[in-house]
């Protein structure tokens, strides 16, 4: 077994095991599975091409990126729009590699998308709408007001303004049209933000200068403290999906809800989703105060100044991005995506605190009891079901010898124990734990969604509810909160140490006299090992190409926090 207390980025082992599963031959499940895979080899179509690039565009409502880059983009000709450390914080410099940006490029949801339009047959206009309302909003719209949407195929390969504006992602001028109309309410959530034609962009600063933005892009800077608020994120950020059956409307699957669960907390209003993902301090937490542009010369200093970086989680994809830049159409350099994937893994150590609260003996067993506190305003992990955290625990004797040992994982980021066999196969529910007494039991916070039959899916427009639940609540979290239905979480039941902020566990660890030191560590996934072997079965071109990349890197996990003591 790989030494997986070490943070490594070994890429081959994942390689191999997405071949095995093409293939039909992977390994027989080791947790109670039927035994080896007889499914005969699956025909795979060639992988998908290159995307398109975003060509300038700009229509009656909307402009790609490059039109604002004009004055909002810094670069190493100007001090301007730098913070005191010679760091570029222009919005364009930092949106262009965040996920923002690559939204609609993004290899992981192509794949996802290009599964639902084969499973989702009868109805692919609906998959095509719903999956590309958020990642490619502004050519969503666009599309709207002539009856159309956007396709798969169009959204990467065509060229007209509806398509260029989708490829571009969450681009500046759509988020900048937000409208203040029914924001914080349900009619917004799932992309139900309103464009107006006013082409007025809101920003959070009095008195703005209009002239110059008037006459370089026709837009006119507008005052509006609506901007800054969590209901402008939760439009995107809460996905609430219908369930479909015959064409008729069964149900509501939550896929994500990061706005409503900061609602259920603490942080709830006084402290916004920007506070944390677009943080208005530099490294050394002193104000950041710039002009918002490089030109004209002479615009006064501003602030709150905002970094545009929007990090969250997704390191891992932004390290795949940077492997494949050519793919996404981008000319962005993989230094500035690595610089991005960077910022994400700093940001998640922000987001949780680990500590070993108290250990005894009793007997022969030592009972070591760990404290997980999630710090951030929303369930942890939070957002795409696809992601998950859990707790690495090793006892070691007086040599160092690991004598026990929970939440190892191998070169390809797979859950395995000591002997390296493995734990969370494919259609494996690892159930929730509040005491844990063997090395085959792991704590792992994540959601699992199910499908109509009650089985695991990483399909968003299969999904009918969750089989399990049991991220970290956030502090202040209540158990009467208006949309707990909703968001409540599943399959903790019993355990009295599960509450808000903070969970705690109990390791109960056999020969424990020999335990000289217990080490523990969180770690973040972004995506499970599993639905990588899942997506690599999916003939589909933008499955393929995504199942090429992932082989060249492991989705190893981050560490979050860590802790230690000395018996």
């Amino acid at each position: 077994m790989l030494d997986s207390f070490r943070f490594i980025r070994l890429c081959t082992p994942l390689a191999l095991s997405i071949v095995a599963a093409a293939c039909g031959n992977a390994n027989p499940s080791s947790s109670g599975g039927t035994g080896g895979n007889t499914d005969p080899p699956i025909e795979l179509p060639p992988p998908m091409g290159d995307i398109a690039p975003v060509n300038i565009t700009a229509t009656d409502r909307f402009a790609t990126h490059s039109q604002c880059a004009q004055c909002h983009f810094g670069g190493p000709e100007t001090t301007l729009l730098h913070d005191p450390a010679g760091n570029d914080i222009s919005p364009v410099y930092l949106w262009r590699s965040s996920m923002m940006a690559f939204a609609a490029r993004d290899p992981y949801y192509l794949a996802i998308f290009g599964e639902e339009l084969l499973k989702q047959t009868n109805d692919k206009a609906f998959v095509e709408t719903t999956c590309t309302r958020c990642h490619a909003p502004a050519g969503s719209v666009e599309h709207e007001q002539t009856g159309g949407h956007l396709t798969f195929d169009s959204l990467m390969s065509g060229d007209t303004p509806e398509t260029n504006l989708g490829r571009d992602g969450v681009t500046c001028t759509l988020c900048h049209q937000i409208a203040d109309e029914n924001l914080g309410k349900t009619a917004s959530f799932t992309g139900g933000f309103t464009i107006g034609y006013e082409r007025k962009i809101y920003g959070p600063h009095l008195v703005p200068k209009v002239d110059p933005m008037q006459l370089i892009v026709n837009y006119t800077p507008t005052s509006a403290g609506h901007i800054t608020t969590s209901e402008v994120c939760a439009t995107c950020h809460t996905v609430v999906i219908p369930i479909m059956k015959n064409g008729k409307k069964q149900g509501d699957f939550l896929e994500q809800a990061p706005y409503l669960e900061w609602k259920n907390s603490t942080y709830s209003p006084g402290v916004p989703c920007g506070t944390c993902h677009m943080p208005t301090k530099d490294d050394n937490m002193v104000d950041l105060e710039s002009p918002i542009a490089k030109w004209p010369d002479g615009l006064p200093p501003r602030k709150p100044f905002g970094k545009h970086r929007f990090s969250g989680g997704n390191a891992y994809m932004l390290r795949l991005l940077a492997d494949n830049v050519a793919f996404t159409g981008s000319t962005v350099p993989s230094s500035e995506l690595l610089e991005a994937a960077d910022a994400a893994e700093s940001h998640l150590a922000e987001g949780a605190a680990v500590s070993i609260l108290t250990s005894s003996l009793e007997g022969e067993t030592l009972a070591v009891v760990v404290s997980i506190e999630n710090h951030t305003g929303h369930k942890l992990p939070t957002a795409y079901p696809g992601r998950r955290v859990w707790v690495h625990l090793r006892a070691e004797g007086s040599s160092g010898e690991v004598l026990f040992e929970s939440g190892g994982f191998d070169a390809s980021g797979a859950l395995v124990d000591r002997a390296g066999k493995r734990l969370d196969v494919a259609d494996a529910v690892m159930p929730h734990r509040d005491v844990i007494q063997s090395e085959n039991e792991v704590q792992v916070y994540e959601s699992i969604a199910k499908n109509a039959a009650g089985k695991p899916t990483h399909l968003p427009l299969e999904s009918v509810g969750y089989l399990k639940d049991n991220r970290i609540l956030p502090v202040g979290w209540s158990k009467s909160d208006q949309w707990i239905e909703w968001i409540g979480p599943v399959g903790v039941t019993g355990d009295l140490s599960f509450g808000a902020g903070l969970d705690l566990v109990e390791y109960r660890i056999p020969k424990g006299s020999a335990v000289k030191r217990v080490t523990v560590r969180l770690l973040y996934q972004t995506v499970r090992p599993t639905e990588l072997e899942a997506i690599a079965k999916v003939p589909h071109p933008a499955a393929v190409r995504f199942s090429q990349m992932a082989s060249g890197r492991s989705p190893l996990p981050t560490v979050m926090a860590e802790a230690a003591k000395d018996l």
